[in-house]
């Protein structure tokens, strides 16, 4: 059985240009500076990091807790 994984590919990559964050049209990411770039139904969406580590974290509290609703709730715990 293969394992599977909720998870979007991800990556931090460097910007070829200056562009926004696409989370936060105010935020400006530079040419060379690192973003997270999340790769989604054959496209890749660029985030500035101070926004990625915002979602990153709400996205793991979320998880813990629902990894810990789910070891409750299944057979054999």
């Amino acid at each position: 059985m293969s394992r599977k994984s909720l998870l979007v590919s991800m990556e931090i990559t460097t910007a070829g240009r200056g562009h926004n964050c696409r989370y936060n049209k105010k935020h400006r990411i530079e040419k060379g500076v690192k973003r997270l770039t999340i790769k989604s139904d054959g496209n890749e969406h660029h985030y500035c990091l101070a926004c990625a580590s915002t979602f990153i974290t709400a996205s793991s509290n979320r998880l813990a807790a629902l990894r810990t609703e789910v070891e409750a709730l299944a057979p054999g715990s």
